[in-house]
Parts: C-alpha cells; structure tokens; sequence
C-alpha cells in the first residue's frame, strides 16, 4: 500500500458505512493546528531558535501585528509554543516551540522539499518568505 492509500484510507469513513463527517479527521485536526498563511512560516522560524515578537515580524514580511499577535496565540493555546516575558526594562517577549512543536520539523521540511521541487520544475514561481534551507 503506497503513502497516499494509507493516508486517505485513515482518512475515509470508518467501517459500517458511517458518513466521513461523523468521525474526527486527522488532516482537518492538523490543519486546524498548524493551517493558515503565517503559522508554518511563524514554525519553521522557531526551529532555528527562539525569537521576540520583533524579530518574527521582521523575518515574516507582510504579516501585520495584529495577525502575527493572533496567530501567535493561537500556536500557545494549542501548544506548539511557549510565550515568555523576559525580565528586561522593555518587558520583552520570546517565543520558542514545545516539544509538540519541534515533532513537526519534519514536516515543515517536507512541505519546504515539496516547494523547491515546484519552484525547480517550474511549477509556480518562487517567493520571498524568508525561510533558510
């Protein structure tokens, strides 16, 4: 059985026919987690190291302060990273992943593989997101 068969079938309806909505999803619970244009990039910025609110909106060119805000505090409530007030005059912020976060780096690298091919192969054209291979 390929990769892709055994991801739709745990994917599909369970046995007895009941309908595929009735039961939970992994891919929907993963993408709910991890979904979204700014939380895989957000991710993939917290694997190198910790970062302050700062230097992840310097790094994530475009995102806003409210959405980064947003989508920082859904990744805390869902447990992928941690928010820690630091003990400077500035009353700074640092973000760093869980040990739930860091077991998604290899996805991270799969989805970053996958995008190179696309670019290589001329699929879509590349853009700026500031990620490091």
């Amino acid at each position: 059985m390929s990769d892709m068969e055994d991801i739709q079938l745990r994917t599909k309806a369970p046995p007895g026919g009941a309908d595929a909505t009735s039961g939970p999803c992994p891919l929907r619970t993963a993408l709910g987690v991890i979904g979204g244009r700014w939380k895989p990039l957000v991710l993939n910025h917290l694997l190198q190291r910790p970062h302050g609110f700062g230097e992840l909106s310097r790094a994530l060119d475009g995102v806003s302060n409210k959405t980064l805000t947003t989508q920082l505090r859904e990744l805390v409530r869902d447990g992928l990273i941690t928010r820690a007030v630091c003990d400077d005059a500035r009353r700074s912020v640092s973000y760093a992943l869980t040990e739930d976060g860091a077991s998604l780096k290899p996805v991270l690298r799969a989805l970053i593989e996958w995008g190179n091919w696309r670019i290589e192969t001329g699929r879509v054209p590349a853009r700026n997101c500031g990620v490091e291979d």
